[in-house]
């Protein structure tokens, strides 16, 4: 495995299929264990333009009835692959949003500070970043309360 990244996988896995076809016969009595911890590993250090291949070498050498159940195999792993990915990228916008509130938040209580200090309006707009109107619509806010 250290060689991973080295080795073409794809002549690896048909040497594999073909070098340990009687190995392979035991592996099926254990439920694919090894061919599918072989198969998760590598297939992950494939690019995904080699991974139809990959399937295809697969089928060819497993037994009828157990590729529907490899392939099942390579779909979950795509599809866990999908939800962490989906999952990190919803992570890393809530982050991003939750920043720029804060962020906007903090202009506002800085604004309103200001205001309370008696500071101009240009000032404030200028130190903020705020609009005008923004900060017309603090001092409506502030007289009403």
């Amino acid at each position: 495995m250290k060689y991973i990244y080295s080795r073409d996988m794809i002549k690896l896995w048909e040497e594999f299929l073909e070098t340990f076809k009687s190995c392979i016969l035991l592996d099926k009595e254990k439920g694919y264990i090894y061919v599918r911890n072989f198969l998760w590993y590598s297939d992950s250090k494939l690019p995904e333009d080699k991974q139809p291949v990959l399937e295809n070498i697969i089928t060819k050498y497993l037994p009828r009835e157990d590729k529907e159940n490899i392939m099942r195999t390579i779909a979950q792993k795509y599809r866990d692959e999908g939800i962490q990915i989906g999952q990190e990228k919803g992570i890393q916008i809530g982050q991003e949003k939750g920043i720029q509130i804060g962020q906007e938040k903090g202009k506002i209580e800085i604004a309103k500070a200001m205001l309370l200090k008696g500071y101009p309006m240009e000032d404030i707009v200028l130190l903020t970043g705020l609009s005008s109107s923004h900060i017309q619509d603090l001092v409506m806010e502030k007289a009403s309360n």
